[in-house]
């Protein structure tokens, strides 16, 4: 029974620690986006491999991965909101903005 009771513990405090951690965004840190630069301006390369792995750490974040690409936008006039919200997909991360998801006006199909 004390075990049931320390294993129902250690689980719940896994679960809050879980969503402090994922509830954490700090739009203003897009630094590790710099390499998709040149996939999110209006004429769009193919995105780098390392924007794409820059992007993995936005799995399930769409609206932290949106305030980020409007920060970014904000210093770097070059940005294409809608580019941008493609490089996921391009990525084969296509899950990680929904479908119908809004961010800057732009809708994702």
């Amino acid at each position: 029974m004390a075990f049931l009771k320390l294993a129902l513990c250690f689980l719940l405090f896994a679960l809050l620690l879980s969503s402090y951690v994922s509830a954490q965004c700090n739009p203003n840190n897009f630094g590790s986006l710099t390499g998709c630069l040149s996939a999110a301006g209006n004429r769009p390369m193919k995105p780098s491999q390392n924007c794409c792995n820059a992007l993995k750490a936005y799995q399930g974040k769409a609206q932290c991965l949106c305030a980020t690409l409007t920060a970014a936008k904000q210093k770097v006039s070059s940005i294409n909101i809608a580019n941008a919200l493609r490089i996921p997909r391009t990525c084969g991360y296509g899950n990680y903005i929904p479908r119908g998801f809004k961010c800057n006006g732009q809708t994702i199909p």
